[in-house]
């Protein structure tokens, strides 16, 4: 397959969903959203000593923002990121999540969102779910119509800004460039050595309980096949598929790190620099405990 590189991009305004068939639009969304928001005076998590987080009546909200077309000239369109955007909302329904889809946002409808989501009464919710597909570089991620710092995905929903998802798994997936390297593999022999070897209130910190995986490690290309989609979210769509019943999240994305890195190599004959490459995704892990779908 021929892989296409998640770098820096940039197009249109806000894509609205069919409101023919009762549907709300995306901005009617966000609008009736901030007219229900109710902000949690109180956090209410698991026992400190809890080995796994608590179930609630909901899974919780995910948010997927899709990033095609850019405005500016010098950012190509990122082919294939569609068929990732439908194969991850139909995992996600799967695993009970209200998903809401956004395509091509320009910066200040994405700050909007995240604003509004982060502000909800998520007291019933097991999590937060945010998905990002789009160019990128180290620190960076791009809007439709510039970029702006990855940060400002996470930083709504710390235990301050967001205290109904204090001591909850917030999760978000990241398939975007961080630099411009790329990786040529290395060899590995397959010899194998064996070697042996209660309170009711509590502080945690604002960060905890965050997880952040990237499709890629800092500074590195992220691949893309402008038809079959990228190699991290369609890996990532595969293991929740196989895993959700019987495995914990952090154990699931372990399986994507493997499958990423042993069975992905792109495609680019003619192209000695982007050819036979690989990929790494990185996950940055703040979790405290096991998280389980079911």
């Amino acid at each position: 397959m021929a892989y296409a590189s998640d770098t820096s991009s940039i197009s249109q305004s806000i894509a609205m969903d069919d409101t023919s068939n009762g549907q709300e639009s995306q901005v009617d969304w966000i609008s009736h959203s901030r007219n229900k928001t109710e902000l949690a005076s109180n956090a209410v998590g698991p026992r400190p000593d809890a080995e796994c987080y608590k179930k609630h009546e909901r899974r919780g909200i995910a948010i997927i923002f899709n990033q095609e077309k850019f405005y500016s000239p010098g950012c190509s369109t990122r082919l294939g990121t569609n068929k990732d955007r439908d194969d991850l909302e139909e995992v996600l329904n799967r695993l009970k999540f209200d998903v809401k889809v956004y395509n091509d946002l320009i910066y200040e409808e994405i700050i909007e969102v995240l604003e509004v989501v982060s502000k909800m009464n998520h007291a019933n919710h097991d999590c937060l779910l945010i998905a990002v597909m789009t160019h990128g570089e180290d620190g960076k991620l791009y809007a439709k119509d510039r970029p702006f710092p990855t940060r400002k995905l996470w930083t709504p929903f710390s235990g301050i800004h967001c205290p109904s998802l204090a001591g909850k798994p917030k999760l978000f997936f990241i398939q975007a460039c961080r630099g411009d390297k790329t990786d040529p593999g290395v060899m590995v022999n397959c010899t194998e050595t064996d070697s042996s070897q209660d309170e009711n209130v509590y502080s945690i910190p604002v960060t905890a309980d965050t997880l952040i995986m990237y499709s890629t490690v800092e500074g590195y290309f992220s691949w893309r096949d402008p038809k079959n989609g990228s190699y991290f979210i369609q890996s990532l769509v595969r293991q929740l598929k196989e895993h959700h019943q019987n495995r914990d999240l952090l154990s699931i994305l372990t399986c994507v790190n493997r499958e990423v890195a042993v069975g992905f190599t792109s495609n680019a004959p003619g192209q000695p620099l982007l050819n036979n490459k690989k990929e790494m995704c990185s996950i940055v892990s703040m979790l405290t405990r096991r998280f389980y779908f079911d």
